[in-house]
């Protein structure tokens, strides 16, 4: 499009549920990011039909379902459309969790991935914890919405965050305190930011 500015650089975040991708995204909008999430356009569409508060699994199957009848990396290419329309220089891309999107995003000037995981009875801590709406707060549920989250559907069409934790150019192992993740984080910052 003529008159866009140039990406400066794109960071997108990927990684089980409550691994720490958001608290990550908060300590890079400091360093004067904006933030995006590829389920901000799951989001954006039950607004439009009168879903306030969509539930995980409600938003899951959405995915799911755009994923199938639009394409296996939809989510990526309306968020990159958005940036691109947008003009934003730093961006930080949330809850990437397919690997065609993967596929489609490491393709475009200026983006690196960082995957960020926790083990799983600290992830179901922090959910517990953080009581957001549509969470699991069972354990039960929450193995068998972990289970869907880190793959579901066949091929490229799915999530598939496993994969992309294997693509990732970063990985942040978020098993510490929040002190030892914002230094994580900040060396993130400065490799990227060159």
């Amino acid at each position: 499009m003529a008159g866009q500015k140039k990406l400066k650089v794109v960071v997108g975040l990927t990684g089980p549920m409550a691994g720490g991708k958001g608290t990550v995204a908060d300590f890079i909008l400091k360093k004067g990011f904006i933030a995006t999430s590829l389920s901000d356009r799951l989001r954006e569409h039950f607004a439009k039909i009168g879903v306030d508060k969509p539930t995980r699994e409600q938003l899951q199957d959405l995915a799911d379902r755009w994923r199938r009848e639009i394409g296996p990396e939809v989510l990526a290419r309306k968020t990159w459309h958005l940036i691109g329309e947008k003009g934003f220089e730093k961006v930080v891309i949330q809850a990437i969790r397919g690997e065609a999107e993967v596929d489609y995003l490491k393709k475009k000037e200026g983006f690196v991935l960082v995957g960020v995981t926790a083990p799983q009875k600290m992830r179901f801590s922090r959910i517990v914890k953080r009581k957001r709406s549509g969470d699991p707060v069972v354990w039960k549920e929450f193995l068998r919405l972990d289970k869907k989250d880190l793959k579901s559907g066949s091929g490229l069409r799915g999530r598939d965050i496993k994969s992309c934790l294997k693509k990732a150019d970063i990985l942040i192992n978020n098993n510490g305190s929040f002190g030892e993740l914002r230094e994580k984080v900040k060396k993130v910052i400065n490799e990227v930011s060159g």
